[in-house]
């Protein structure tokens, strides 16, 4: 093969991945130019601001539970308590900036719908398990969670079902976690030791 030939196909092959190279950083590109709110969207996302008026604030009051949760300092929007309507505020003012990492981030977490435990467990017809004394019975079969649920403060009037209460509060207080396939793991360890059969009707 001559070397002209061998040239003329290194030059071809390194114009194409310069083109590759392009494709690649002009699409980055415009995904930066591109608002947070389109970007959202395009992921499937359904936006809590843009649900029925009926329905949001009940909505921002959820995911200010999931805040207090699940905030750290790489998703965190505010200093001190964030509420519901600071949470609604942010979202509303953001949503529409072009898209940078930090905001995109904390945008996908805070101003998106989502499903809580709590919903997850509606949707598989169970409900939070309440009693402290049905729970004292299951603390014992709660395994490598038992070490978290031992940290829980709670009144040392409990009586016999101070283990119970301490589940409880525990339940009650992920309850409002977000379920992803990430936290699916520990939604399966809620939903075995904190949930029982909902014998409502349904619909009720």
């Amino acid at each position: 093969m001559s070397t002209a030939l061998v040239k003329g196909g290194m030059a071809m092959m390194g114009a194409g991945g310069v083109g590759l190279g392009g494709w690649a950083l002009s699409s980055h590109l415009k995904q930066e130019e591109d608002a947070i709110k389109t970007i959202l969207k395009s992921k499937g996302h359904k936006l809590t601001s843009e649900l029925p008026e009926d329905k949001r604030q009940e909505a921002w009051t959820k995911v200010a539970k999931t805040y207090v949760l699940e905030v750290n300092e790489d998703l965190r929007i505010g200093t001190g308590n964030v509420s519901a309507d600071n949470i609604r505020d942010w979202c509303v003012q953001n949503i529409e900036s072009k898209s940078k990492g930090s905001l995109l981030r904390k945008a996908e977490k805070w101003c998106v719908v989502y499903s809580t435990f709590t919903d997850k467990l509606k949707a598989d017809n169970l409900v939070l398990e309440t009693d402290a004394s049905t729970l004292n019975g299951k603390y014992s079969s709660l395994g490598d969670l038992q070490t978290e649920v031992d940290k829980v403060q709670v009144n040392t009037g409990s009586g016999g079902n101070s283990n119970g209460e301490k589940l409880k509060k525990w339940c009650e207080t992920k309850s409002d976690a977000s379920h992803s396939e990430s936290t699916n793991s520990l939604y399966e360890k809620f939903k075995q030791h904190c949930s029982k059969a909902n014998t409502s009707p349904k619909g009720s």
